[in-house]
């Protein structure tokens, strides 16, 4: 075989290795120097994130922003922000009686805090609801309506993580990390639980939306299985950050009174049909005007949970790989992604009527997701078609 001089002979296993292997070192020296260049690393991240154990993590909360871009205040950023969330569990999770809720937790009751949950943790004893109440007058009683009442604010609190709760125990229930009976799963969701109550705390006017679960799970999941036991004890707060960090770009499109609004899901649906137009406008006509296929009926729960819920979990990790580097921007990217997933079904969707379109586009059909984002990567970015937001 001939080579070029100063060169040496690999077989085809060796360049496989290489090549997998240089992503990854690629990102790491990025990471490692004094200052992270946040373009590179979108460029190395927007074709994706090598599978290597703690990578994507670390990768993922710079993107979001949750880690500046000198490493070397990490340690003190990391331990700031993740006391501050432990102090918004201690102050926010209200309880009038004053008792601790066992281990397990009560089905739509407040969980205890991190902080609470360890310091009986170390004295032995699990967390069980103390044999005595104090008397409660005016305010305090659990019938007073004033909504300024603690019990008022517990009785809605309850409500809310009641709704969190059902929504938690059915995020993907193919994987034991979210949905097993094992202490493990079960402390995956008490902790996912109590990360997007203290969402809905701090929001009150959003609160809690269904499909917030979905969007969290990745990020729990990613620093849950961080191989740093340190990292991981904190994977709830970090976790917790990183998706007040991703939903701020989409939260508008959770908000039924902004339905309508430039920011609101209509108006993001009617920028896809468009992307659409431009891209195929022949399968745009099809779906649209003869088939009369409303957009929202699939693109709705597309584009609010990220399609979090379209694709395998370890598909869904490399398409946010890409979502989250995309130098257009997220809401760009995703719009792109959902665009390729209609026009790479375009045989069967032209081929179909209204009932043939909504079944693709509502249970999409297998595909390989490197040649969905190869094929986004393609179309014109909305800003280049004049689309503001």
């Amino acid at each position: 075989m001939l080579r070029e001089p100063g060169t040496s002979l690999q077989n085809d296993g060796e360049r496989h290795l290489n090549a997998g292997a240089q992503p990854c070192f690629m990102l790491r020296q990025e990471l490692q120097g004094s200052y992270i260049n946040v373009n590179n690393l979108k460029r190395l991240g927007f074709h994706g994130v090598p599978s290597e154990p703690g990578l994507r993590a670390v990768v993922w909360k710079v993107l979001l922003g949750y880690l500046s871009r000198s490493p070397d205040e990490w340690d003190q950023l990391l331990a700031r922000r993740r006391t501050e969330y432990h102090i918004f569990c201690d102050e926010l999770i209200v309880d009038p009686k004053q008792p601790m809720y066992s281990r397990d937790g009560v089905p739509g009751g407040p969980l205890p805090s991190t902080q609470q949950q360890q310091a009986h943790s170390d004295q032995g004893s699990p967390l069980q609801p103390e044999s005595h109440c104090e008397d409660v007058t005016g305010q305090d009683h659990p019938l007073c309506l004033d909504a300024a009442s603690r019990w008022n604010t517990y009785f809605q609190d309850n409500e809310t993580l009641e709704q969190i709760t059902r929504d938690v125990v059915r995020t993907h229930p193919d994987m034991q990390f979210f949905t097993g009976e094992s202490e493990a799963s079960e402390l995956h969701r008490q902790e996912m639980r109590r990360a997007l109550f203290m969402y809905a705390k701090l929001n009150p006017g959003l609160r809690y939306i269904q499909g917030m679960n979905e969007l969290i799970a990745p990020l729990y999941y990613l620093f849950k299985n961080d191989p740093d036991p340190h990292a991981r004890a904190y994977a709830e707060a970090d976790a917790f950050w990183c998706f007040m960090e991703l939903i701020s770009e989409f939260r508008d499109h959770f908000c039924q009174q902004l339905d309508n609004a430039p920011t609101g899901i209509r108006a993001t649906i009617r920028r896809l049909m468009s992307l659409l137009q431009h891209c195929d406008r022949e399968l745009w006509y099809h779906m649209e005007v003869k088939c009369k296929v409303d957009p929202q009926f699939y693109a709705f729960r597309w584009i609010t949970l990220c399609l979090a819920q379209e694709f395998a979990f370890p598909d869904t990790l490399r398409i946010w790989d890409t979502i989250l580097s995309d130098p257009h921007g997220r809401m760009d990217c995703l719009l792109r992604i959902c665009t390729s997933m209609i026009i790479l079904a375009r045989e069967r969707l032209l081929k179909g009527d209204f009932a043939v379109i909504m079944k693709t586009l509502q249970r999409y059909p297998p595909l390989d997701v490197s040649i969905l984002l190869d094929h986004a990567s393609s179309l014109p970015s909305c800003s280049e078609l004049g689309m503001s937001w």
